[in-house]
């Protein structure tokens, strides 16, 4: 894998790990140079009743990252082991129902072959950007004015600021299980952001960034991209990576982003069997 593919995995196999042992394993197979894994939302006894089940809601994910060619020979490989009856996690044989979402990564998307293209879910979007930092960035302008924020004291004007210019983040159902950073300006907040502490497949700690958001009446002050940096570079004092997500269609965070000195990785893209909500 190149470093944004390496680095995509490590901060996110323990999440799909997670899944399998709540779920179902199907497949896994993770190499040099790519990671599938298909994994379904509960336990299976055989392969008839991943047939009977495959339609509920959401019951098989998917995710393919990394190389292509690697990639469509192993879901050539899990495709095969279906049809034979040598799918060593499921007893049975048939046809490998599509998963009801797919993620790929947007190189891995581009060379994905004809056959697995038409496999997958007919409905394509939810695309979205990863970022990641695992070094300080410059000290912005402002710095002095981020803190640690404690939630029962700014829990109101975090959930003003967020939900005035970031209504759809799921931060906000999340508000409680989040470590929260601001922009502190007297008693109200110039701007907000939410962190959620995850440990890494290599068994190191990382930061995973959700909500950040500025006071609509304040933006073009400096202070989201003081937020952002000023968390990365406390969060960097104690784990060793932080990473984050933004739909790709945010040209503007992805200018903010890129100025601060953010690394940005591939773009990922999703397959559905089912529309998919705008975004």
């Amino acid at each position: 894998m190149d470093q944004s593919t390496e680095v995509f995995w490590r901060t996110g196999a323990l999440r799909w790990q997670t899944m399998a042992e709540e779920g179902h394993n199907l497949f896994s197979d993770v190499g040099p140079e790519h990671a599938v894994v298909l994994t379904a939302a509960k336990p299976l006894k055989d392969f008839d009743d991943l047939l009977v089940r495959e339609k509920e809601h959401e019951f098989v994910r998917m995710l393919a990252i990394g190389e292509p060619d690697a990639v469509n020979t192993s879901l050539d490989r899990v495709r095969e082991q279906a049809a034979e009856g040598n799918l060593a996690a499921l007893p049975g044989r048939g046809t490998l129902p599509a998963p009801s979402r797919a993620m790929l990564q947007s190189n891995t998307h581009d060379g994905l072959a004809d056959r697995h293209r038409d496999w997958l879910g007919p409905h394509i979007g939810n695309r979205w950007d990863f970022f990641y930092s695992d070094s300080p960035l410059p000290t912005p302008k402002g710095d002095e004015f981020v803190a640690r924020l404690d939630l029962p004291t700014w829990r109101a004007e975090i959930e003003r600021v967020i939900s005035a210019s970031n209504p759809t983040t799921s931060a906000l159902r999340d508000l409680d299980d989040l470590t929260w950073y601001g922009y502190i300006d007297g008693n109200l907040l110039g701007g907000a952001m939410g962190v959620e502490r995850l440990p890494n497949a290599d068994g190191t700690n990382g930061s995973h960034f959700a909500g950040l958001g500025t006071d609509p009446e304040l933006q073009g002050n400096g202070i989201g991209g003081a937020v952002m940096a000023g968390t990365i570079n406390r969060e960097l004092n104690e784990v060793e990576i932080v990473s984050f997500g933004m739909w790709s269609w945010n040209d503007r965070a992805r200018k903010l982003y890129r100025r601060l000195g953010i690394t940005e990785g591939y773009s990922y893209v999703t397959h559905s069997r089912e529309p998919l909500p705008e975004q």
